[in-house]
């Protein structure tokens, strides 16, 4: 099976190491394509995402790599591109880049009218629980609604190629702290989501990087996510989210056992060619 990865961050944003240590890794891993996707600016100031001055930069970069390693690794040039709410303008803007070869939509930072701040949902548990409690009274229903509710607008705003983690929710409930997966209202607000995935076509990553960091016991989407997706039939790829290179193929196996269990028999995968789809069977 061809080997590949989509979802790869370095030091421009909030991975380790140069672009250029991710093309040697997935040389040596043996892969077929590599794609990057640093965190895209966002109009607040945080230090996951990459600043506005250094976007020129991270083009050229990558653009530059496509060249140099032509005809020994495929490289395509990605954004990871944050809905922002209360800012959704310039974030579309970034969507629609000509130099990108995809995007990935992703939600990670809430505006807490209390503190006059954005906060990273899936920071630390600290952080998590201070939004919890100051910006939702501590009602974790409301909390997750929001969120699931934020990526409904996020597809419609940003049409990402790819939605990124979908239940990034659920990092910072280790052991059902907060919320238990099986109960109805969270099934329903995750169910809510379905619509808006078939309306606006994104694909669906199956994201290993919760597991390789130590995060989460499960990739995301949970299985059982999965195994639904499956029979609205949203189409799905495996991407490791590497935020250093040793990491880069993290999972990918396991990842590629669970998504045969949820029923599914092909992967999407970018080509030379445009999008196509490679068979779990072989």
């Amino acid at each position: 099976m061809l080997t590949t990865n989509y979802h790869t961050h370095y030091s421009i944003c909030d991975g380790k190491g140069e672009a250029v240590d991710y093309v040697q890794a997935a040389l040596q891993k043996g892969f077929t394509a590599l794609g990057f996707s640093s965190h895209a600016p966002v109009p607040f100031e945080n230090p996951t995402n990459m600043k506005k001055e250094d976007l020129p930069k991270y083009l050229k970069t990558i653009t530059g790599l496509k060249s140099e390693y032509a005809g020994r690794l495929e490289i395509y040039l990605g954004l990871e591109i944050d809905h922002v709410h209360e800012h959704p303008q310039p974030q579309r803007e970034l969507a629609t880049l000509p130099e990108l070869d995809y995007t990935i939509g992703s939600f990670h930072c809430m505006w807490s009218p209390k503190n006059s701040l954005y906060r990273e949902i899936d920071s630390t548990p600290e952080i998590f629980r201070a939004i919890l409690e100051e910006d939702f009274g501590g009602n974790i229903r409301e909390f997750v609604e929001r969120y699931y509710s934020y990526l409904a607008e996020l597809l419609k705003i940003l049409e990402p190629t790819i939605l990124g983690h979908l239940d990034l929710i659920k990092k910072n409930n280790p052991d059902s702290l907060y919320f238990k997966e099986s109960e109805p209202w969270y099934q329903r607000s995750v169910r809510a989501l379905y619509p808006h995935l078939r309306k606006h076509e994104p694909i669906v990553e199956v994201n290993t990087g919760g597991i390789a960091r130590g995060k989460t016991k499960e990739v995301y989407p949970s299985p059982w996510i999965l195994y639904e997706l499956r029979k609205e039939n949203i189409p799905i790829m495996i991407n490791t989210d590497a935020h250093s290179p040793e990491l880069l193929d993290a999972y990918i196996e396991e990842a590629r056992y669970i998504v045969r269990d949820a029923g599914y028999r092909k992967l999407w995968l970018l080509r030379p060619s445009g999008w196509t789809t490679q068979s779990l069977e072989g």
